[in-house]
């Protein structure tokens, strides 16, 4: 049998045996309340069964085991052929990829003798600092692993982060009836992947609108507030409420609330003349206001861009209190919001004009999602370098963005089988299209209840890195911008280098610990 350990910081695959990062030993470090992870690459193997156990780690470390499972990528969509660059794509399909991460029961997923774990090491915030030599003994093999536990402590969260849970898609892929108790333990275990990469905000849904009479309606929100109060159990802080309306087409300017009521009628002004005073008196008596922020209509273009402000305007009038938030490409929408969530790339091309907007006291964050596709964008695509995932909130320290948006945590699409399928086509309003590769999905429906993939952990690394350069940035915002700089200069230049990125999160927590 052989093997070699590899970053965390760079996907492998079953059928590449050499790699930048690669080593016969795992020098890993982290900071307290951190994981310091590695990925380890088997071949020659007669037996899917492998034992695993550690030797001199420190009492106060966790270690965890996952087994990696291969998916399928099976093209390379959204890329443009005549735009093909170093790293978009990484690798040109169909392939598999070690992305799925299976907690580890004993057995690897083994592919003509090829496997893999990945290992996880949880140092917990009282953990003591220092430098561990140990190993990690797979059957005959014993493998060196030297531990470093910088006397760092992982802040608090500031990010805000959201990545869209489906609920009834979770259902639905493990066989539970929705929101019965066989689906609240499931949805708890969603939770708990999320709460891993430390999202801190969830879209929330159920509001039930009932037209009683001219003019009239009632509202339940029961379901709401139950979905909140569980969110709340699980430690989420924030809440994103029901979009206010959508639209039927991307080429129409009206807006459409209740489904069917344009929303600078006469009936639309009723309608939200009730709809919004009961919505901020049931967020006040469950104590959710404050957490509490609105979609309008998601991703207002210039087909719609002056009712979508009216409405943003009307709804400010009835409820002031409420904070209006949506994902948008940049356009004539000044003033409409209180929380603006430009696409990256957009950022990127339009940010004089969009840093006005925080000028005048609104709040910045950013998005991607199914774009953007070229240019050399990071995005969280599994075609591109894993590191394009890992710099997500470098982005976020770079440019002060203090929140990060995704539609699809479990998105997965009709009939859609993450482990065989990664393209799949995909409806919206108008418009149809084939999604890249994992924008669907940053965790897999496993067999046990949801598994994690290789690109949360890179985001959640990411998410602690952002934390750990603000920390920094407080008492040497100079030397904290130098960090960064290295290797994020913006959302379309970034460092590819798998070993220069290592050894400047190094440098993170050295500068930290002085």
């Amino acid at each position: 049998m052989k093997y070699k350990v590899i970053s965390n910081a760079e996907f492998t695959y079953p059928d590449i045996w050499d790699y930048p990062s690669q080593a016969e030993s795992a020098d890993i470090f982290t900071c307290r309340g951190g994981y310091a992870s590695f990925q380890l690459l088997f071949d020659e193997l007669d037996s899917e069964e492998v034992s695993v156990n550690f030797k001199g780690l420190p009492n106060d470390v966790m270690p965890e085991i996952y087994t990696l499972v291969p998916v399928f990528v099976e093209r390379n969509e959204g890329i443009n052929k005549e735009k093909i660059g170093p790293h978009y794509p990484e690798r040109t399909a169909p392939y598999y990829l070690y992305d799925c991460l299976k907690p580890f029961s004993g057995k690897l997923d083994l592919s003509k003798g090829f496997g893999g774990l990945y290992i996880a090491i949880k140092a917990e915030k009282n953990s003591s600092k220092g430098e561990y030599n140990c190993s990690l003994e797979i059957n005959d093999l014993s493998i060196p692993v030297n531990l470093t536990v910088y006397p760092v402590d992982l802040p608090e969260e500031t990010l805000t982060m959201i990545n869209g849970y489906a609920g009834w898609t979770a259902a639905g892929y493990h066989k539970v009836k929705y929101l019965s108790e066989e689906y609240f333990e499931i949805e708890k275990k969603y939770l708990k992947a999320l709460r891993r990469m430390h999202q801190n905000m969830m879209y929330v849904r159920g509001v039930k609108a009932t037209k009683v009479s001219e003019n009239k309606w009632d509202f339940d929100f029961s379901h709401m507030i139950s979905e909140m109060k569980r969110y709340d159990e699980a430690g989420i802080k924030y809440f994103n409420g029901p979009s206010v309306g959508w639209r039927k087409s991307w080429n129409e300017s009206t807006i459409l609330l209740n489904g069917s009521i344009p929303s600078m009628s006469y009936e639309g002004y009723c309608y939200l003349s009730q709809y919004l005073p009961a919505l901020k008196k049931v967020l006040e008596e469950n104590n959710f206001l404050h957490r509490f922020v609105m979609g309008v209509a998601d991703e207002p273009n210039k087909e719609n861009a002056t009712e979508f402000r009216a409405l943003c305007g009307l709804i400010r009038k009835i409820v002031p209190e409420i904070r209006l938030i949506d994902a948008m490409n940049y356009g004539d929408l000044h003033g409409a919001l209180d929380i603006w969530v430009p696409l990256n790339a957009e950022y990127d091309k339009h940010q004089e004009e969009i840093e006005t907007m925080r000028a005048n006291g609104d709040e910045i964050w950013f998005y991607v999602c199914c774009g953007p596709r070229e240019r050399g964008y990071i995005n969280r695509f599994m075609h591109y370098p894993l590191l394009s995932t890992r710099y997500l909130h470098w982005g976020n320290y770079r440019h002060n963005l203090t929140g990060y948006l995704h539609w699809a945590a479990n998105c997965y699409q009709p009939n859609q089988d993450p482990f065989t399928v990664n393209c799949p086509e995909h409806h919206f309003d108008d418009r149809v299209c084939f999604l890249p590769p994992g924008d669907t999905h940053i965790i897999y429906p496993g067999t046990d209840g949801p598994w994690i993939s290789i690109r949360l952990e890179a985001q959640r690394e990411s998410a602690e890195e952002y934390e750990l350069l603000k920390k920094l940035a407080e008492t040497d915002k100079e030397k904290a911008d130098e960090i960064c700089e290295k290797v994020f200069r913006s959302f379309k230049d970034v460092e590819y280098d798998v070993n220069k990125f290592i050894n400047n999160k190094r440098e993170l927590l050295i500068a930290l610990s002085e």
